[in-house]
This record gives structure tokens, C-alpha cells and sequence, in this order.
């Protein structure tokens, strides 16, 4: 390949949609694992990319190739580094990073090295054989709850087979792959380690049962992953059914398993034309892609030597799943251990790929939960997802909770569990027993009975703090008193993300809410209804009028919009005051200026509203309560779960506060009677303010005992 050096056209790194690739390390990234992706945003198909690695001024390392990605061969030595990429005459430009000397050294392997460490026996993915008896005697309270799932699923029986192609609304396929969870995440999988872990030939064959009529709904109809009714389907197949081949192996005869091998197959070659079609290293902001490169690679290790896949198209497949886990993976999940979408998303996506992980890690050492992502995660549930908040503010799923009619989500799984065990710190592992002490398995235990490994990697976890900053995916969360359980704990949290408003994000950079022990007494507002895209969903929920931001001149921030981002300043623990600094000056095409400070003190937040436009702009300042408030003058109070909240604005010239109950959409707006949701209500203050091209609004939130 030769490279144009005089006067060359350089190619653009700016992205022009909300699903592409950040590339990687942007420019003056300190990096913390060794050696990094370097990844970029592709210029054309087929195009072959030159990337030189530079050290004190000369060429250290180069490398070729077509992908928009590339790992050095190798290990860098600490310090400062820059890189260029070409492409057809073309660069990109000199960026700098630096390896910083704790960074994470991440060993790679092969499809080849991994595919031939997979022994012949069988069970061999989750767990083998010579591990069963550590498992049992390790994993006394999950067996129980394990127990508990084979009997729910004697009591649920078989399903019914799908007929929601035949309704052309998608509210028939919504309440039946909600059912259908139950039936194959929780039934299938519980009944199938019944069998394989304790020996539980009762539940085996209910298990069997229920594999074989799954496999029996055609791969090619409505339970298609790529079918035009949905893909939670076809989803659920993917992530089941090669675990479950695996542990009834020795109760299938040869003809059932290569049944359920071709139906284990099918599902993965949807998989792959997914992945392809969306061209997913380059575009991974999809939603529900992130996880199929798992289900990909384990489908590649359950089906060697079932006669049913070619080794050839077995490496294929673990090449790209090694690829994407080993690189550009978690596009929503930063380095700073943040996931972009929110709380509710982060405790099911950050789960679906941990049985293929955790096999690729035994069979061949490669550890993919060493990389800096996974380290930190706790440290986000610690401050996002604990179990003693009333919910989990940030993008859909927020409202759910145990007594909820939707999916509970978060309360499915026990998020911290694997995570805590391996990288701390003590106050996540102390979330993670108390979650298996409250039996909240109700689906997902794939990852449940996996055996335990401890990092070989010194840990970047670090101590839990009160004030946490997630800058990349763009939270902050601020606590009086997160560690010491003395139930008197204020926490304030906070979004201004990199991150754009589409898919499950909503447009709230600025939003905030408020907690005392636990208690949400400022939460965002609005359910999905009776599913995702719902009137009330797109209209209400998703919308900056629906969260605790600022509205001008009755707008709000654009959804679906890269531009619209939000950046933390500064955030910091003074001791008896913590702050953070936001500033949201680009979600607002029509403001020059937005920036929004939180003070918390011990029984007080202050916030602090800072808005300049080009023209005379009116401010609504919306917040949202789960409790019916009353209003005193310009006051506002909210009492819940033992605890007074007094509103004051105290600046800015608000107007008397409009109290209401009322949605702008309905919950069960446009759904038939037959699908309508019923959810708690909810209630909204709106406050306002004259028009001027300049606004400083300063609000008082107190806290007080009922």
C-alpha cells in the first residue's frame, strides 16, 4: 500500500449518526489496557486501511487491514504514543494517547487455539462435569432458588404456539415473549441445570419436553430473529437453547440432538447475517446486537463435533465474536465502568454475555472481564442500580420494581454477582448476598452456576466513594451517605452524556433525581405502557417534558439527535458539600448557554441554572413526583416513605407552580382495552418563567423528617 505524504486529503472522523462507533483513543486519551483496539469510523467497503503506531517521534509498529479496527501485535511499554491511519491516498491525521503504567495487559487467543481446547464431553460450556461438586457446595442459597424455578415450571407446563403473526398489531407479540421468557429463560434453563447439576430426572425430562416443542416452532417463522414482528423471540432461542443442548446432551438421543443442533444452529446463522447485515464493528449502537456476538461464539462451542456445523464456519464465527469482545465492545458500556443506557439496560446486557466469556476464560486464559469496563461496573450499580432505591433513573425501565405489572427487569438477576465476587469492592459483594438472600432469580441463571475464577489482574475497582463520576457515559451520582448505612443517605443523580437521545436513551441531559433513603421524592416520569414504542412511551416518556430538565419556549431537547449532548465539567467531594458541574449547551439547538450546578449538602441540594440564548427565551422548569405534592405560595411539598421534601425556587423569578396528574400522552393512549396497562400514577410541577435572552435560577430541594 503506498502512502501519500505530501499534501495528503485527509478522511473524516465526525460521526453523522447516533449508531456509530466512538472512535478509539480519541485524541489525548490516557489508556488503560495494553494493548488497546485502536478503532475508527470506515471510509468505504472494501477499503484497506494502513495504521502506523508512532514512539518519540518514529514508527514503532504498523499493521494492515480491511476491518475498522486493529490490535498491535505488541505489548507497549507505558507512555505516550501516536497514530495515524491511511486509506487510499488518504489520513486521518496524528493522534496521541498514553498507556498509563496500571493499564490492564489483556491476552488474546486465537478462534483456532480456542476451538481446539474444547473438550468432547458434555456439559462443557457452563460448567463440566468436575466442577459440579464445588458448585453445589458453593451455591446453597442460588440452589434453592434453582429448586423454586423446576417447581414454577411444573406449575407453568408447555406453551402454546405462537399465532401473533397472524394479528398485524404488535401487541399480540408483545404479551406473548413476555410469557415466553418464563417459558424458556426461566423453565427451560432452570429444569436443564436441574438435570445436569443435581441429577433431577424429573425436571430433565420436563426440560426436554420443552426444548423439543420450542425447536419445533420453525426458526424461519414468526420466531425468527429477523422476522418483522420483533426479535425478543428469536433472542431468547439464541441465548437458551445452546446452554441447554449442552446440559440435556446426555438425555437427548442422536436423533434429538441433531434436531436441536440444527435448531441451535439456525438461530446462530441468524445471528451472523445480523451482525453482518448491520455491519455491527462499525455501527455497534444497535440495541440488541451487543449480545448476539455471544450467543454466536457459544453456538461455535456446543456444536463441535455434533456433525451439524462445519469447523470452517465454527472459526468464522468465534473470530468475530473474539474480535468484537476482545475490542470495540461495549459500545454503551464505557471505560469508566458507566452504561450509556441507563441502569435497567446495564443489569440485563452486562449479563448475556457472561456464559461465553467465563468458557472462553477457562478453556484458554483469555480474559475478557479483566478489560476496564467490567472492573468498574460495580462501582455504576453501586451508584445506580443498588436494590434500596424505589428506581433506577435513566432511560427505559427506569420505574421498574418488584410490586410493577412490567417486566421487573432489574429485579430478575442479581447484577453485582459476578462481578463483585471477582473485583469488589465489599459494599457491591454485600449487595450481591443480600440479592440471592431475597431470591430475586426469577429468569436469568446462566450465568448463575458458573465456577468461579479470580482475576490474575490487580484490580482498578478502587474503594466506593460517596461522589462518582462517569464521564464517558456521562453520569454523575453524589450520596451524603452511601457506605456507612446509617439510613439517613441523600442522593442526588445526574446525566449529561457523549451519548445522544435515541434508542433506549431518552432526551434528558440535565435530568436529575432526587433519593433519601432510597425513596425517589424527584424521579423522572412515564412507563413504557404496554410496551416499547407505545404512543405515551414515544410521546410522553422519551421526552424532555417527561424528566427533570428545562424546556424553552415550550420545547424540548431533539430526540434521535447526536448533536443533542451533554458534557461533566466538574465534579468533586468538598466533605460536607458535593458538587457537580454540567454543562448541557448542546442539547438545546436554540440556547448559546446551559449550564446546570448541584450542590448537596447534608439535608439540602441546591441547583443552579445557568441559560443564555440569542433571543428572549422562556424557561419551564418540569419536576416529577411519585407522591401527590401540595403547594404553599410558590412552595411545593412532597412527602414519601417517611420523608418531607420542600421545593423553593429562590431565584430567577419563577412563577407560582402548576400542579398536575396528568400525562400529555396517556398510558393507554392508542391501545386496545383488551392490552391496557394499568401502572401507579404519577405527578408533575411546572414552574416558569418570564422571557429574557439571560436566566440564572437557583431552586432549593430540603429534606426533612414527615
Amino acid at each position: 500500500m503506498k502512502i501519500k505524504m505530501s499534501n495528503p486529503e485527509y478522511f473524516s472522523q465526525t460521526r453523522t449518526n447516533p449508531r456509530q462507533l466512538f472512535p478509539f483513543p480519541e485524541d489525548g486519551r490516557i489508556v488503560e489496557e495494553n494493548p488497546p483496539c485502536l478503532s475508527w469510523l470506515p471510509v468505504g467497503s472494501g477499503v484497506t486501511y494502513k495504521v502506523i503506531l508512532y514512539r518519540g517521534g518514529s514508527e514503532l509498529w504498523s499493521g494492515e487491514t480491511q476491518k475498522n479496527y486493529i490490535v498491535p501485535d505488541i505489548p507497549l511499554e507505558s507512555g505516550d504514543y501516536t497514530w495515524d491511519i491511511f486509506a487510499d491516498g488518504r489520513r486521518r491525521g496524528l493522534w496521541n494517547f498514553t498507556i498509563a503504567d496500571y493499564a490492564v495487559k489483556i491476552k488474546r487467543v486465537t478462534a483456532e487455539e480456542l476451538y481446539d481446547s474444547i473438550p468432547a464431553d458434555h456439559p462443557r460450556h457452563l460448567f463440566s462435569t468436575s466442577d459440579i461438586f464445588e458448585i453445589l457446595r458453593t451455591r446453597q442459597t442460588e440452589l434453592a432458588v434453582l429448586r423454586r424455578n423446576i417447581d414454577m415450571a411444573y406449575e407453568n407446563g408447555m406453551p402454546e404456539r405462537p399465532m401473533y403473526h397472524r394479528d398485524p398489531s404488535a401487541l399480540p407479540y408483545r404479551e406473548f415473549f413476555g410469557r415466553f421468557r418464563d417459558y424458556c429463560d426461566r423453565d427451560l434453563v432452570a429444569c436443564s441445570l436441574g438435570y445436569a447439576l443435581l441429577g433431577d430426572e424429573k425436571a430433565g425430562a420436563h426440560a426436554k419436553e420443552l426444548l423439543l416443542t420450542i425447536c419445533d416452532w420453525s426458526p424461519h417463522g414468526p420466531c425468527s430473529l429477523l422476522g418483522p414482528w420483533g426479535d425478543e423471540i428469536g433472542l431468547s432461542c439464541s441465548r437458551c437453547l445452546p446452554s441447554v443442548y449442552d446440559l440435556l446432551w446426555q438425555l437427548l438421543d442422536d436423533k434429538e440432538r441433531k434436531y436441536v443442533a440444527y435448531t441451535v444452529r439456525t438461530y446462530a446463522e441468524q445471528c451472523w447475517i445480523r451482525l453482518k447485515k448491520l455491519d455491527y464493528c462499525a455501527n455497534p449502537g444497535d440495541s440488541h446486537a451487543g449480545r448476539i456476538a455471544a450467543y454466536l461464539g457459544e453456538a461455535a462451542l456446543v456444536l463441535k463435533d455434533s456433525g451439524i456445523q462445519s469447523r470452517r464456519e465454527a472459526l468464522s464465527w468465534l473470530d468475530y465474536a473474539l474480535d468484537i469482545y476482545g475490542g470495540i465492545f461495549p459500545y454503551f458500556g464505557t471505560p469508566d465502568g458507566g452504561w450509556a443506557e441507563g441502569t435497567f439496560y446495564s443489569t440485563s446486557y452486562t449479563r448475556w454475555y457472561l456464559p461465553f466469556f467465563c468458557a472462553v476464560e477457562r478453556y484458554s486464559g483469555c480474559a475478557f472481564l479483566d478489560r476496564p469496563f467490567y472492573q468498574r461496573l460495580t462501582q455504576f450499580f453501586l451508584h445506580f442500580a443498588s436494590p434500596a432505591h424505589e428506581n433506577h433513573p435513566f432511560g427505559d425501565g427506569y420505574w421498574c420494581h418488584p410490586e410493577d405489572k412490567e417486566w421487573p427487569g432489574f429485579f430478575a438477576q442479581n447484577p453485582f454477582r459476578l462481578y463483585a465476587d471477582r473485583f469488589g469492592p465489599p459494599e457491591a459483594k454485600r449487595l450481591s448476598d443480600d440479592a440471592a438472600e431475597q431470591n430475586i432469580y426469577l429468569l436469568h441463571l446462566l450465568d448463575v452456576f458458573i465456577p468461579d475464577r479470580a482475576s490474575t489482574q490487580a484490580a482498578l475497582t478502587g474503594k466506593a466513594e460517596n461522589v462518582q463520576c462517569f464521564p464517558d457515559a456521562g453520569f454523575v451520582s453524589m450520596h451524603t451517605d452511601l457506605l456507612n448505612g446509617s439510613g439517613d443517605d441523600l442522593a442526588v443523580m445526574a446525566r449529561a452524556s457523549k451519548f445522544g437521545s435515541d434508542s433506549h436513551r431518552h432526551a434528558d441531559q440535565g435530568s436529575f433525581a432526587l433519593f433519601s433513603n432510597g425513596k425517589a421524592l424527584i424521579s423522572p416520569s412515564g412507563y413504557f405502557g404496554r410496551g416499547y414504542g407505545t404512543n405515551h412511551h414515544f410521546k410522553w416518556t422519551k421526552t424532555t417534558k417527561a424528566h427533570n430538565a428545562l424546556l424553552i419556549d415550550g420545547e424540548g431537547q431533539p430526540y434521535n439527535s447526536i448533536e443533542s449532548r451533554g458534557r461533566i465539567v466538574e465534579c468533586r467531594d468538598d466533605g460536607a458539600v458535593k458538587t457537580a458541574v454540567l454543562d448541557l449547551s448542546s442539547a438545546y439547538p436554540m440556547l448559546t448557554i446551559w449550564r446546570r450546578t448541584l450542590r448537596l449538602e447534608k439535608d439540602l441540594l441546591t441547583v443552579i441554572d445557568e441559560v443564555e440564548a440569542d433571543k428572549p427565551v422562556t424557561v419551564t422548569y418540569p419536576l416529577h413526583t411519585l407522591s401527590k405534592p401540595t403547594s404553599e405560595g410558590k412552595r411545593v411539598h412532597v412527602v414519601r416513605g417517611g420523608r418531607h421534601l420542600t421545593i423553593s425556587p429562590v431565584e430567577g423569578n419563577l412563577g407560582l407552580p402548576e400542579l398536575s396528574d396528568k400525562y400529555d400522552t396517556d398510558l393507554n393512549d392508542g391501545v386496545p382495552a383488551e392490552f391496557a396497562a394499568d401502572m401507579p400514577n404519577q405527578y408533575h410541577i411546572y414552574y416558569k418563567t418570564a422571557p429574557s435572552e439571560k436566566h440564572r435560577i437557583v431552586v432549593r430541594f430540603e429534606v426533612s423528617g414527615e
